[in-house]
């Protein structure tokens, strides 16, 4: 007996047999959350008998756990190649076409469900709440396309907003500032920023001299942050103006930095590097508790991916704009591919924003749009350790690989002149910046994320040769230890959202580095969070 492979292949029965066997053994680790050994099970069950759609459909359930959207994607298509008619195919290609933020194919999947199923109640409810969320994106984009196109860090007059008499939260101090006149919102509630406005000074020449006044704005200081941090423990949110005027200066204050940021470490003082922490607000607090709260003396770097899937990313994007604030030479935020509007969209952050502040919540996530596109996108400490949300580059990304004799390696000056201010799509240099991982082969192959790639040692020991650093530290991965060394000391991933999503048993991490580059390497695990659960305000989660 024999099964018949759509490419014609005949399979004998003792590899029937133990494909079988393997998939069951699959199975068994899936159902312990152990998702990258399931995959290997489900690989080898393939190999065995590649002519079960099933294999390809599970092991595309891993993927889609494991952030492999990409790689979901291509068994999914596998499955379908076998059997059109294959309804799990459909599924899981709509998941995962709806976790790269391709709703128009993920609806048109679940369509093609809802049509060789009619009684499909659930296909049919999840063709109509993603159908539903891409007319609502589309005509969000519309609307946006159509406008004048203002930020709208300069069309907030925070004089229309005031804080509310019955607030007991920490209170803004008071200073006084010196700007340009014509950045001050004007009669019809219009404005520049006061970057802005500058800017257009400087254009005039000697000719003109730009009136100056002098204004009364809040500000940070510890005692606030302090309070801010005690406030957002006890799941309390801060008024509009307050929301408005950090989010204004912070925005202000990150256009002024450079796009790859130039660290030192003094004497007497420890950079702290953390990695991703997805709105694990508490998880935060207890990073501080362990390590100590910033200051001057001990500085702090986080490694993006600030927001989504945990429930308070508000809390923890509002903490560190206040900290970035008040240390802006010792507290340093990098840009991860979640600071960006697409992710945001599906994984928790815009539905969180408007659920906190549901009059000023859309207007609150277009400008942490505008702040998160300031973020530097990477940090260089003392010119030897390169930091870095994503990872490493292909080789047609290097300027110097259309060249005869370009090595294809890109330079951290490539960095230091792109321009930022776009969305991580923008360009491959941002994209695989904020996207890519290693491997542990040698070479570069595409990322089963479905976007970036994935480099191997050879990559990262050619990189740090060119670039003249020791070592790479990037985020972007759940480890299980909360770090992992790679790439021959070279590459070090670290990952500070411990019990990642409240559904696995992950540790978190930091990594302590001295002023002569030494580094020690912190883990911890998770602590106790108010009872709202990953995901709560997510689009996506509802469709996996």
């Amino acid at each position: 007996m024999t099964n018949q492979a759509a490419a014609g292949t005949a399979v004998s029965e003792e590899a029937v047999r133990r494909g079988n066997e393997l998939k069951v053994e699959a199975n068994a680790l899936y159902a312990k959350k152990l998702y990258v050994e399931a995959i290997e099970k489900y690989t080898q069950a393939i190999a065995s008998d590649p002519t079960v759609p099933a294999y390809y459909t599970n092991r595309a359930q891993c993927h889609l756990h494991t952030e492999g959207y990409g790689a979901a994607r291509d068994d999914a298509n596998a499955a379908l190649a076998l059997d059109p008619g294959f309804i799990k195919g459909y599924f899981r290609r709509a998941a995962a076409h709806s976790l790269l933020g391709l709703l128009k194919e993920a609806r048109s999947d679940y369509r093609e469900v809802t049509q060789r199923v009619p009684t499909d109640a659930v296909a049919r409810q999840k063709y109509i709440e993603c159908d539903k969320l891409y007319r609502r994106i589309q005509f969000e984009k519309a609307i946006d396309s159509e406008a004048d196109r203002k930020r709208v860090a300069d069309s907030v007059d925070l004089s229309k907003f005031t804080v509310p008499d019955d607030y007991e939260g920490p209170r803004m101090p008071l200073r006084k500032r010196t700007v340009p006149k014509s950045s001050l919102p004007t009669s019809d509630g219009s404005g520049k920023s006061a970057g802005e406005g500058a800017a257009k000074n400087a254009t005039k020449g000697a000719e003109e001299e730009e009136e100056m006044v002098e204004i009364e704005e809040e500000c940070v200081d510890l005692d606030f942050v302090k309070g801010v941090a005690d406030w957002f423990r006890d799941e309390k949110t801060l008024p509009e103006r307050y929301m408005y005027a950090i989010l204004l200066q912070a925005d202000r204050l990150l256009r002024q930095l450079p796009t790859l940021v130039d660290v030192t470490v003094p004497d007497d003082t420890v950079l702290t590097v953390c990695g991703d922490v997805h709105g694990q607000y508490y998880d935060v607090l207890n990073i501080f508790k362990l390590n100590g709260f910033p200051s001057s003396k001990l500085m702090y770097l986080f490694n993006g991916d600030f927001v989504d899937r945990g429930s308070f990313s508000v809390e923890v994007i509002m903490l560190f704009l206040s900290l970035k604030l008040l240390y802006p030479d010792a507290f340093f935020l990098n840009r991860g591919n979640h600071e960006s509007v697409g992710m945001n969209q599906l994984y928790g952050f815009e539905g969180e924003v408007r659920a906190k502040y549901p009059v000023q919540g859309k207007r609150l996530f277009a400008l942490f749009q505008e702040t998160f596109e300031a973020l530097p996108i990477g940090h260089l400490v003392q010119d030897k350790i390169f930091v870095v949300h994503g990872g490493l580059y292909s080789r047609s990304t290097a300027k110097n690989s259309a060249q005869p004799d370009g090595d294809g390696v890109v330079r951290l000056s490539e960095l230091r002149d792109m321009s930022r201010f776009y969305q991580p799509n923008h360009n491959s240099l941002m994209c695989e910046s904020l996207w890519s991982d290693p491997q542990p082969q040698n070479g570069r192959t595409p990322s089963p994320r479905g976007t970036a790639i994935q480099y191997g040692p050879d990559v990262t020991r050619e990189f740090c040769e060119k670039n003249g650093l020791t070592m790479v530290i990037r985020s972007h991965q759940q480890v299980d230890e909360g770090y992992e060394i790679a790439h021959n000391g070279q590459m070090v991933t670290v990952f500070s959202a411990p019990n990642y999503c409240d559904a696995s048993t992950n540790k978190g991490a930091y990594i302590r580095i001295a002023p002569d580059l030494s580094c020690t390497y912190h883990k911890f695990v998770a602590v106790p969070h108010p009872d709202v659960k990953a995901m709560a305000y997510a689009n996506v989660g509802r469709f996996m």
